[in-house]
């Protein structure tokens, strides 16, 4: 079945590709500012975060099934709504949605450990990231081919019609496909609890998750800054468009699909997963910090090579480590907290790094997002290697 899943998956991130990298123009179109993109940014992991974690547990409850399900129909829902956009506020309610519905990742890595070995878990996870990169490499391509190449005269309602096509493909396939792997679920609503707070999950970890979970979202919240401020930046440092930008993320895409669908098995065993997830902050950190470097199309692609090599390394890893740091009756909200704690750092590290932007130069929230990441890895370092001291 996993390779079905990862197929659902895929199809259903090459409609999240699509969209990325145009929304930024997409929202300017509506008059929107920087700050107001990044807020566009923020509403989406906002709804993540307040959803990811009672997903996660639901689905220990009730079955992954059926909450996978029902995840992939709220995406479907979301682009269509984005489509007939008319207004910023049609905008942020269809991101809304769509941050719900992207709770069906931590239901799907929650299938994978449900599905594989402790031993087999980082490239079980780097297979969810190579979904990731698949839908990076295509989305992008064919949303920067539907939007077209005359920044005058963009397409936006087309490639956020395709998102919902290709959303509601991968819905109909998973239908079904996608069987049960929580057979001895409760089959109980307990779990609703947690809707009326988030952090209720917290008490239920160990230490070692809890390290690991706070260490993925100051990760994701410097990651957000440079993924969400990156059509605004190469905008602004070599005069790139939307078409240009669709390519970049093709190229990120292909890194990660590479990293994380071939090497990330390879490395593991070579490196061990707590090696490589600090070799991956590494890469992030100085590939964020090199801002103010980039005057030229080489140095862009250095600096994408380093931070999508960092992110690629970082992500399967860290997963796998909370997953085999959980017992197996807490899968689901174990890495559905890792989720909703990474959509709180992308909810806030747009909001910060938008202002920065905007007030301080746009260099700043790189050069802050370095110094960070930086400062993260030495104060979570025996977390990361507990036996091991600086």
């Amino acid at each position: 079945m996993l390779p079905v899943l990862l197929l659902t998956v895929v199809i259903d991130l090459i409609g999240f590709g699509l969209i990325l990298p145009l929304l930024p123009f997409y929202a300017t179109s509506f008059g929107a500012s920087p700050f107001t993109i990044a807020m566009l940014a923020a509403v989406f992991s906002i709804a993540q975060f307040l959803s990811a974690t009672p997903l996660g547990g639901l689905s220990d409850r009730i079955g992954r099934r059926p909450v996978f399900l029902g995840c992939m129909a709220l995406s479907v829902v979301g682009y269509t709504w984005l489509a007939n956009a008319d207004s910023l506020l049609a905008i942020f309610l269809a991101r809304t949605i769509a941050g719900i519905g992207s709770g069906k990742i931590g239901v799907a890595r929650a299938i994978i450990a449900d599905s594989t070995p402790p031993e087999q878990r980082a490239r079980g996870m780097g297979l969810i990231g190579g979904a990731f990169g698949i839908g990076m490499i295509l989305g992008p391509l064919i949303g920067g081919l539907l939007v077209g190449p005359d920044p005058l005269h963009p397409n936006y309602t087309l490639p956020a019609l395709a998102a919902a096509g290709t959303s509601g493909l991968a819905l109909l396939l998973a239908v079904f496909v996608i069987r049960e792997t929580r057979p001895d679920a409760p089959h109980t609503l307990a779990g609703l609890q947690l809707w009326r707070n988030p952090f209720a999950s917290l008490s239920q970890l160990s230490r070692t998750v809890l390290a690991l979970i706070a260490i993925n979202c100051v990760i994701n919240f410097v990651f957000s800054q440079i993924e969400v401020l990156f059509p605004l930046f190469s905008a602004a440092r070599l005069d790139w468009h939307a078409y240009e930008v669709g390519l970049a993320f093709t190229f990120i895409g292909s890194i990660v699909v590479t990293m994380q669908g071939v090497l990330i098995g390879p490395l593991t065993r070579l490196f061990g997963e707590r090696r490589l997830l600090t070799l991956g902050m590494i890469n992030l950190t100085v590939g964020t910090a090199m801002a103010h470097l980039i005057v030229s199309t080489p140095m862009m692609g250095l600096s994408i090579l380093l931070t999508a090599t960092g992110v690629a390394m970082i992500g399967p890893t860290i997963s796998s480590l909370v997953s085999r740091s959980a017992p197996a009756t807490q899968q689901g909200i174990a890495l559905g907290t890792m989720e909703s704690l990474a959509a709180l750092g992308r909810t806030f590290g747009p909001l910060w790094g938008g202002w920065l932007f905007g007030s301080a130069g746009i260099n700043v929230p790189y050069w802050i997002g370095g110094a960070l990441l930086l400062t993260t890895l030495a104060l979570g370092w025996r977390a990361i290697h507990p036996k091991a001291t600086l």
